[in-house]
């Protein structure tokens, strides 16, 4: 039941975030913090603190490494991220959970779009969060779902809410 009051709420908020994306970046301020998906800490832009349920916790505004490599770093590709990205620190304090030691796997924990790794996979917590998985071959590409919160990284204290259905292009390790 949290999920789905979770998810209304998510896309409530995500009619105003596709109006207020576009003029985020002009807020953006160089600052420390985490970069290349939490990797290292750098100077980079980055949104103030009251905007920072827009923002990536754990990435400036110019994005990861791969993200940099495919885009020029400009006003464009900081309005690209924050739309790939949408509402990402929103999901990550409001709506996340803390991941928990005790947790029920079902399926392959290795399951992904690099390497054309196929499955299904389902995790439950006793606190209530889940993960449900899904990586198939779709025409061609591949059909990732990944719903619920983001128990299968569990270098992190707290599960990332996610709704993400998405087709990609099959990628080898």
């Amino acid at each position: 039941m949290r999920y789905f009051l979770y998810l209304i709420t998510s896309f409530v908020l995500q009619l105003v975030v596709w109006c207020l994306t576009p003029i985020l970046p002009l807020f953006q301020k160089e600052q420390w913090g985490w970069s290349n998906n939490g990797n290292v800490r750098a100077i980079g832009p980055r949104l103030p603190h009251w905007l920072s349920w827009f923002d990536t916790p754990d990435n400036s505004l110019l994005g990861d490494s791969r993200w940099m490599a495919d885009h020029a770093g400009d006003y464009w590709s900081m309005v690209c991220w924050l739309y790939r990205n949408s509402l990402y620190g929103f999901k990550w304090t409001v709506l996340a959970m803390d991941v928990q030691d005790t947790q029920i796997v079902m399926g392959n924990p290795d399951i992904g779009y690099q390497g054309s790794r196929f499955g299904v996979l389902r995790i439950r917590q006793p606190n209530g969060a889940w993960q449900f998985k899904i990586v198939k071959p779709i025409l061609g590409k591949i059909f990732e779902g990944n719903f619920g919160w983001l128990l299968d990284d569990t270098t992190k204290q707290r599960a990332l809410f996610m709704f993400s259905p998405r087709i990609k292009g099959i990628q080898n390790d």
